[in-house]
């Protein structure tokens, strides 16, 4: 995950996290749900809905966290950053949120995630 800590590294500067999730980190193929959308699916399925919400809200911020613009505001979020990108490089399936645990409940290939958020990582850092 050396381009994970290349990204991590550039995110140490000063200044504050941006609010949100980064444009570019869904998939060009991603079918976005609106909220109803989510109880429509009523049935047996319907009560893991809020746990994967939850999930994804979990990736989301992960993701949005390596993904920074550079602008760590303080040791603090230093540390988030580097626990994200421990997070998303390990293989640990000891706890129901691990990253390979919730892409996998979400659809999403771990490896190929990962791929992607380097991809996009060196991207940011320009470093092709």
């Amino acid at each position: 995950m050396k381009v994970l800590a290349m990204a991590v590294n550039k995110c140490m500067g000063g200044g504050a996290r941006q609010p949100g999730r980064p444009p570019a980190f869904l998939p060009l193929d991603f079918e976005p749900m609106m909220p109803a959308q989510w109880e429509a699916n009523r049935g047996e399925n319907a009560a893991l809905q809020p746990k994967k919400r939850l999930m994804f809200a979990v990736l989301t911020d992960a993701i949005e966290l390596i993904l920074c613009d550079g602008r760590a505001a303080n040791a603090r979020n230093a540390i988030h950053i580097r626990r994200a990108a421990e997070w998303i490089g390990s293989n640990d399936r000891g706890w129901g949120f691990s990253f390979v645990d919730i892409c996998e409940a979400l659809g999403f290939e771990p490896e190929g995630l990962r791929k992607g958020i380097a991809r996009l990582a060196q991207q940011r850092a320009g470093t092709h």
